[in-house]
């Protein structure tokens, strides 16, 4: 009986979480970590290895991941796996406001997000707000359908979150704030009108559930009871952030909504818009939540553009309701004639006129990117490209125009609108394939966090080879690393005879270890007669100040832009190449006492 109860609906939702898995797992591990990933993830695999570790402001992926690596191993892909099942998971949240949103929307709003290249570039970083946020979205979702036990518990995992909860839970706050400032007294009388024959939440009980889960998940079920200090923590280090700048610029943030998203910028701008018009409430509320969202983002000092999120599903979720309202296949009784459509298959002109506007916006493109390759200096060549995309799209307003002088201006709207979201469609999903791939050193995407370490594969494989040369085995050699970076202790984690050194102590090296790194601004006059060193770029940083680079057209085509980087050096001893000296014929010195390696 219960099988009968299954629609078409729960099987589109299906659909979603298969697709938002899929996405967000595919080469998840592949990406090699950054400092700010790697901080997090060490943590974790102290806690996993049973070993003292301060606890920093994440106890929610701290406790969740030390136990994924318990069981699963110390893979990057085990260290991203929670991030991204939130990221799917938040996905399914529309289901729980169908009847606020409508279905289609709700729908269309559920592939958004599982889609989004924002979205999924975050559901994919470490120590990023997607746990927070998809355990807000669950929590919320509970709530708004009563179930408010559940709410209280998938509230305690948000908070879990660190400094990224209060960060969107402010966002949150200040929206309440305002929708019911702006609607106090409409809200009291219907509060005064209405019988509330629904249940309400018993507020001890739910406390106790938050509490709950705050205790047994921040400190792994009572493992670690330090857990419950770094998430106390959480609050100065989400308040130092108004103090210490991240020196990312507001502009950054504001370009990435608008050339990641452009779908969602244009009609959720129009669904708030139209919202005010009509006195339609929920697309009220849901334009306040994604501006002062986005201004809560943009005024933080240690603002990431990661923390859009937080801006991303009001944002969609408008432009989901408009893009419904837009595009119904059988048109509006209030707005045509349908006997008139019907007889002259307004349906079928609509689709016509949305593949004719899509194939020009795609001859737009290729001319976009030939300006791109050639850049702005090609006077001639840029003037003639110039003119050709802006005949394009005033060829595109001229088609619409005639569509709608002769069949109706709903058709010649509809059509619009189809070929826009096709042609903008497809951009979005190259932003979405880009966010699960392993780019290429020039390339440099706004939603990935940074310094990225551009080479640490090359560095990788490197060891690996010298490693099988010297010992037989891939992760035997002995290695110094005089370089204070979390990501290179993680990507020699497994190492066991790796050791570490502060980078001013690289002068005072003795004795002949096998490998040793360090960074490229050092002089290591020693090294140099019985080692070869070899240069790989380690950080990376956008080399440029304000939201977009010089060459913006050249970027937003092929992602191209100027890059400043910062470089280690492997130096590997003479006598593990062939013909060299052998390692017995050297100097027989000790190392100074280092550092131990951080498990």
């Amino acid at each position: 009986m219960r099988l009968q109860s299954l629609t078409l609906e729960h099987a589109l939702y299906a659909l979603v979480l298969m697709l938002a898995l899929a996405v967000r797992m595919l080469e998840l591990g592949a990406l090699p970590l950054g400092d700010g990933e790697a901080t997090w993830a060490l943590q974790a695999l102290d806690l996993s290895r049973g070993q003292q570790v301060e606890y920093g402001p994440q106890p929610g992926y701290l406790a969740l991941t030390s136990l994924a690596f318990s069981v699963l191993g110390s893979a990057n892909f085990i260290a991203r796996i929670w991030p991204a099942l939130a990221g799917a998971v938040l996905c399914l949240t529309p289901f729980f406001f169908r009847k606020a949103l409508g279905r289609p929307a709700a729908l269309l709003l559920a592939f958004a997000l599982s889609l989004d290249p924002g979205m999924v570039a975050v559901s994919r970083q470490i120590g990023g707000p997607m746990l927070a946020l998809g355990a807000f979205g669950l929590a919320w979702g509970f709530f708004y359908t009563r179930r408010y036990a559940w709410a209280a518990g998938f509230s305690g995992l948000c908070l879990l979150g660190g400094p990224a909860a209060l960060h969107g839970l402010l966002g949150g706050l200040l929206t309440l704030g305002a929708w019911y400032g702006l609607n106090r007294r409409q809200l009291a009388h219907e509060s005064e009108d209405s019988e509330d024959s629904q249940p309400t939440p018993e507020l001890r009980r739910e406390l106790y559930i938050a509490a709950g889960v705050i205790v047994l998940f921040g400190t792994l079920f009572l493992r670690f009871p330090q857990g419950l200090g770094a998430w106390i923590a959480s609050l100065p280090a989400y308040l130092q952030g108004w103090v210490v700048p991240s020196g990312v610029p507001a502009s950054r943030l504001l370009a990435a909504i608008g050339v990641y998203q452009p779908i969602a910028l244009i009609f959720g701008l129009l669904g708030w818009i139209g919202a005010w018009r009509r006195q339609e409430r929920t697309g009220q509320a849901l334009g306040i939540w994604a501006v002062l969202a986005l201004l809560v983002v943009i005024v933080y000092p240690a603002r990431q553009v990661s923390d859009l999120v937080w801006v991303l599903p009001a944002l969609w979720a408008l432009a989901a309701r408009e893009l419904v309202s837009f595009l119904q296949p059988w048109g509006d009784p209030a707005h045509i004639d349908l006997e008139t459509e019907e007889r002259v298959g307004g349906k079928w002109v609509a689709a016509i006129q949305a593949g004719g506007i899509f194939v020009l916006l795609s001859v737009f493109w290729l001319n976009l990117a030939g300006l791109g390759q050639a850049g702005l200096s090609a006077v001639a060549g840029s003037s003639l490209r110039l003119a050709v995309m802006g005949g394009l799209l005033v060829l595109v307003g001229v088609v619409t125009w005639l569509v709608g002088l002769g069949w109706s201006w709903w058709t010649a709207k509809s059509g619009l609108v189809w070929g826009i979201c096709a042609a903008l469609g497809i951009y979005t999903l190259s932003g979405t394939w880009g966010a699960t791939q392993v780019s290429f050193a020039s390339r440099q995407d706004l939603w990935q966090p940074l310094p990225a370490p551009a080479e640490a594969g090359l560095l990788q494989q490197t060891l690996m080879d010298l490693s099988e040369w010297s010992t037989g085995t891939a992760q035997e050699v002995d290695v110094t690393v005089a370089v204070d970076s979390p990501a290179l202790r993680w990507l020699v984690r497994d190492y066991p005879r790796a050791s570490f050194i502060p980078p001013e102590q690289i002068q005072a090296l003795s004795g002949s270890p096998s490998i040793v790194i360090t960074l490229q601004t050092q002089d290591q006059p020693a090294l140099a007669a019985a080692y070869r060193g070899q240069d790989f770029a380690w950080w990376v940083y956008p080399g440029w100040a304000g939201g977009l680079p010089p060459e913006a057209v050249s970027w937003l085509v092929f992602r191209q832009a100027p890059l400043v980087s910062e470089q280690v050096i492997l130096w590997a001893r003479g006598d593990l190449f062939l013909g060299e000296l052998p390692a017995a014929a050297l100097p027989e010195t000790t190392l100074p006492e280092n550092e131990p390696v951080s498990r």
